[in-house]
């Protein structure tokens, strides 16, 4: 076989693993940071409890959720304490602002924000606490992990669990 047939075949075969292997651009790469989309990901329906979850236990908010060098709460900031308006709304309780910085200014003008955001969101003065800590949420431990993989439940965990 003479140089000019190799390189013909080696083209070929080029165009068609190229045709064969590129079968259009895949219609969803990643899940958007927040909003909603026409496709949306087939296990968005397990993933989404289990944040939302993990979000009320952990009752807290931190630098993130906040504008750089600022008091003012960003979207992140907003998104989350909707989601908190949500859990609070039945018996109050208590919100964390953890912070590198508890004793500064800043820190006092974002507490006063997240106590406005509530009071604009319909609470009492006083229905929910804000106070500047650590998530209060409690590890799961790998124990009742196991169980509730088995027993598809989380019914009584807090009696079988150690803290």
């Amino acid at each position: 076989m003479s140089a000019s047939s190799w390189r013909a075949c080696s083209l070929a075969l080029a165009i068609t693993v190229i045709c064969v292997g590129c079968d259009g651009q895949n219609k969803r790469l990643n899940v958007p940071p927040q909003g909603f989309t026409g496709s949306p990901c087939q296990l968005q329906e397990f993933y989404t409890p289990m944040v939302e979850n993990a979000l009320r236990y952990d009752m807290c908010l931190a630098e993130i959720h906040f504008y750089p060098h600022s008091a003012k709460i960003n979207g992140l900031g907003e998104w989350r304490l909707e989601q908190y308006c949500q859990t609070l709304a039945d018996e109050g309780g208590t919100l964390h602002l953890e912070t590198p910085h508890p004793d500064d200014e800043l820190t006092a003008k974002r507490l006063e924000n997240i106590s406005d955001f509530f009071l604009a969101s319909g609470f009492e003065s006083g229905a929910v606490e804000v106070a500047v800590g650590l998530p209060q949420g409690r590890p799961l431990d790998g124990a009742d992990a196991v169980r509730i993989l088995q027993e598809g439940t989380v019914n009584d965990l807090e009696s079988t669990s150690s803290d």
